[in-house]
């Protein structure tokens, strides 16, 4: 019956290392699909991020050339308004110098007019004064016929040259009113020339103000997606940088010496009455501990022309729940740009049985198990990635 106690508890012994191995293999199993899945991820968020940063790039492109294509146009346009502006001023230089005309015939015209209306007067008082000959003529009988005659024909002349006069006078103001009426088409011409040169600065105008407002928005979105595009290579290039010294990193640790987990596990001794034992339900050789810490490089391994890079440094972090009392210590070594496998020493602060306690000890009625503290240094691998690329992958 003994035997058949002992053999049970070998059982049971095999089959709780088997669990737990088991269990240890599908939680590495488990660690590494997710490491996959998450280098797979970060890959797949690498080529997206530079698809947009080369998108972004063609936006400049094409914001840019847009600008020079506006740019040309608004100098072109400015040109227009320079020569329309040349052309204005020559017009108002022809309007001045046709103005100046006008007023020089107008007075002209006035002039003549006047002198007409002075010799209108002179052949009136000559009418009258012929006919105060014949007035005279007809009260004076006695008046030589002859003299009288030679009055009337004196008048008669003196009334001729002032028609002639009069006549000459109303030919220069049919003329001076022909140019006038010429240069006031002229005028009328050169104003309606003038208004629509007006007409064509004002659109222009409106047109150039336009193209200013839309070259300061197109230079402002310039501005903006190139700090986009600046921005976005800049956080890749502090994420992939392979300049940086130090660099914070978190990963899966495998270390050689699990945290046990202390039990008391009833069994039937040989009396056949039922006893108390000391078990460890952790009892294996590996255990997963999830770590943060930081990188040191101190080799830089990369050559010139590689597409990623890889250093030697040390490496110094802690894991577990209870940071300040699980220490990881050892050599880093960074490949593919953000992956760190490190290999070195854990110095943890473990719960054990007390000196007298050990594991299958059978514990006297009414006992229970005594512990102790005590440091220990066992050693480690783990896999880790850059913690700043994490976030930013995260922030994406």
């Amino acid at each position: 019956m003994c035997v058949s106690i002992a053999q049970a508890q070998t059982d049971t012994d095999l089959i709780i290392e088997r669990d737990f191995f088991s269990s240890q293999g599908e939680l590495l199993s488990q660690g590494m699909d997710s490491l996959t899945l998450i280098i797979a991820a970060q890959n797949q968020e690498i080529i997206l991020q530079k698809q947009a940063i080369n998108e972004l790039n063609q936006e400049i492109v094409a914001l840019k050339q847009q600008y020079a294509a506006d740019s040309l146009s608004l100098a072109e346009r400015i040109e227009d308004m320079e020569d329309e502006k040349l052309s204005l001023e020559q017009l108002n230089d022809t309007l001045q110098k046709i103005n100046e005309e006008f007023r020089t015939q107008l007075n002209d015209k006035n002039r003549l007019l006047e002198e007409k209306i002075k010799i209108l007067q002179q052949k009136e008082i000559l009418f009258a004064e012929k006919e105060q000959v014949y007035k005279d003529a007809i009260s004076t009988s006695n008046v030589d016929r002859a003299k009288i005659e030679g009055l009337l024909n004196a008048k008669n002349e003196s009334i001729a040259g002032k028609e002639k006069e009069i006549a000459y006078l109303a030919k220069n103001i049919n003329d001076k009113e022909k140019d006038i009426s010429n240069k006031d088409k002229q005028l009328s011409l050169a104003m309606s020339e003038k208004d629509k040169y007006s007409q064509m600065t004002d659109t222009l105008r409106e047109k150039l103000v336009t193209a200013e407002k839309e070259l300061l928005k197109i230079n402002e979105e310039l501005k903006y997606t190139k700090k986009r595009a600046d921005e976005a290579e800049a956080k890749i290039a502090q994420a992939t940088s392979r300049k940086k010294k130090v660099r914070v990193i978190q990963g899966i640790s495998m270390r050689f010496y699990p945290i046990p987990e202390w039990d008391i596990m009833p069994f039937r001794g040989d009396d056949g009455a039922l006893h108390n034992k000391i078990i460890n339900r952790n009892d294996g050789f590996v255990e997963f501990d999830f770590i943060t810490g930081a990188s040191v490089m101190l080799f830089d391994f990369t050559k010139k022309d590689a597409r990623f890079s890889h250093d030697l440094g040390l490496y110094v972090g802690f894991g577990g729940q209870n940071l300040f009392k699980n220490f990881y210590f050892g050599a880093n070594y960074k490949f593919l740009d953000f992956f760190h496998l490190t290999v070195g020493v854990n110095v943890a602060q473990y719960q054990l049985l007390a000196d007298d306690y050990k594991v299958g000890m059978q514990l006297p009625d009414g006992f229970a198990m005594q512990f102790k503290k005590q440091w220990k240094v066992t050693p480690f691998i783990s896999l880790s990635l850059d913690l700043e690329f994490l976030s930013y992958i995260g922030k994406k």
